[in-house]
């Protein structure tokens, strides 16, 4: 149910943990738990039912959906992957999540490239939740929509997670959204983490150098 924020400039490898994260990059060292269970070596056979536990939102849903899938083939595509439910009971947990994040029923019968931007985003964000996951990580996800519909999907990140008890791995570079959305925070410089502290401790009195120039590099509004 914790919201860890990951921040760190562009290229500090943020991403690539993410990914390391949902097992779409191979580790080279290390290991990644989830709910207990190392998956960092497991092969894609022993992976595959455990998927469903985490999931992903990536930065820019226009390339991150496919664009000759019905909305509703997008979200429900999860469910037909795990193999969870009938086809009757997959059209109406594509139904009750596709309200979750804020989109009427009908919107299942569109293609994504005629959906707005925040749209698009609210659609992936149904699929990564669709099979009910313990884990979602969000890279970015706010980064590619305009600033007036930022602050709505964070609110609905926010609520959803509130609602459904997920944990979730918040990577952005806007430390306003990690201050809003996150209870911890972990500071990245070139591929190692530097810092991690709750929010409060962290924005008051940051302790490693990069840190502290991460935080009086921001914006003050």
């Amino acid at each position: 149910g914790e919201t860890l924020g990951l921040v760190g400039e562009s290229g500090s490898g943020k991403s690539t943990l993410g990914r390391c994260v949902t097992r779409l990059e191979q580790l080279t060292d290390g290991t990644v738990r989830i709910n207990g269970t190392d998956i960092s070596r497991l092969g894609r056979r022993r992976l595959r039912p455990l998927r469903r536990d985490f999931n992903i939102v990536f930065q820019d849903p226009a390339s991150s959906l496919n664009p000759r899938m019905t909305v509703a083939e997008i979200v429900g595509e999860p469910l037909r992957l795990h193999r969870i439910g009938s086809r009757a009971e997959r059209a109406r947990r594509v139904d009750t999540v596709l309200d979750q994040v804020g989109l009427r029923p009908e919107v299942g019968r569109r293609y994504p490239h005629e959906l707005s931007g925040g749209q698009r985003q609210r659609v992936s964000l149904a699929r990564a939740l669709s099979a009910g996951p313990s884990l979602l990580v969000a890279d970015e996800p706010t980064s590619a929509l305009d600033v007036s519909v930022q602050a709505a999907v964070l609110n609905l990140i926010g609520r959803l997670q509130s609602e459904l008890g997920f944990a979730c791995l918040f990577i952005t570079h806007d430390l306003a959204a990690v201050e809003f959305l996150a209870q911890r925070v972990a500071v990245m410089y070139l591929g190692q983490l530097v810092e991690v502290a709750d929010w409060a401790s962290l924005f008051r009195a940051p302790r490693h150098p990069y840190t502290q120039a991460l935080l009086s590099a921001a914006p003050v509004p």
